[in-house]
């Protein structure tokens, strides 16, 4: 809609994956690296946290493209409250087990059969992503996540035994404050990454960053409205995005030169995330 009257390809703040588009910061790079690390060793799990929109399901997704390149098989999925069963389930079809199961202990004791049958000189090592973790915590997720790790292929002939998974955990930090709870998952997370939001220089470079890749003047957005941006979105990826497109939008709206720092609040509060960064850095009155 307001492509062609800023001069772009495409629209660059669309909330999804594309490569042009791809901004890693510097911690999203290492904490990247250290899970492809985790990945290429054979290590049994691996935990990423932080808030909602700060980029955990794309570092997944370059995680994912890693482990198709290595020819690692990967089960990925998105946990449930209380469904450790039907994830169960879903773990058993992507290893092909078809056999139906009716309770979570069947479908533990199904795959411990699938590692110690005949068979299992065949079974490869798989990489296990699940994404939304901090719901684990409800019923017996954990419990499900920390049986997962402990499955192993048996050593045979030059072959030393290994975990059938290498089992990563994305979630929000509620994850980290909640697994605290549940000791034997915890000490088998051999890599525990936290993303944190952008910093100011670093939302400037975002937003510069995907104006650049789809042909836009990388001074559409006003250094005021940066700041502005900055402030509501608190240097979070999906919300920069959120501001950023509608304010393009507006923009074209008032046939403006440039989005100026007035576009870049209207679009914040157009966005709902004006009151959302309010209501978050309200403290509450000390009571007498």
């Amino acid at each position: 809609m307001y492509t062609q009257y800023w001069n772009l390809r495409e629209a660059p703040f669309l909330n999804v994956v594309n490569d042009r588009l791809m901004f890693l910061t510097e911690q999203h790079q290492e904490g990247l690296a250290r899970l492809l690390y985790l990945v290429d060793q054979g290590h049994m799990a691996g935990m990423l946290t932080g808030p909602y929109g700060i980029g955990k399901s794309l570092t997944l997704e370059q995680l994912f493209r890693h482990a198709q390149n290595i020819k690692i098989p990967t089960i990925r999925i998105d946990a449930i409250p209380d469904g450790a069963l039907p994830m169960a389930r879903h773990i058993l079809r992507s290893l092909s087990i078809a056999d139906p199961v009716q309770t979570l202990p069947e479908a533990l004791m199904l795959l411990q059969s699938y590692c110690q049958s005949n068979n299992s000189r065949n079974l490869s090592r798989h990489l296990l992503m699940i994404d939304e973790a901090h719901f684990l915590a409800s019923g017996d997720g954990f419990y499900l996540a920390h049986y997962l790790s402990n499955l192993r292929i048996p050593a045979t002939g030059n072959r030393t035994e290994t975990p059938l998974f290498t089992t990563i955990l994305a979630g929000t930090e509620a994850l980290r404050e909640s697994i605290k709870g549940f000791e034997s998952l915890r000490r088998r997370i051999q890599l525990d990454w936290k993303l944190t939001p952008l910093s100011p220089e670093q939302t400037t470079e975002y937003v510069q960053h995907h104006m650049r890749a789809v042909g836009g003047d990388i001074w559409s957005f006003s250094r005021e409205a940066l700041d502005t941006i900055y402030r509501y979105s608190m240097g979070i990826p999906r919300s920069i995005n959120n501001i950023c497109d509608t304010a393009l939008m507006l923009g074209f709206a008032a046939q403006a030169s440039q989005i100026n720092p007035e576009i870049a609040e209207q679009a914040s509060h157009d966005t709902g995330l004006a009151a959302f960064a309010q209501q978050t850095t309200d403290t509450p009155e000390a009571t007498p």
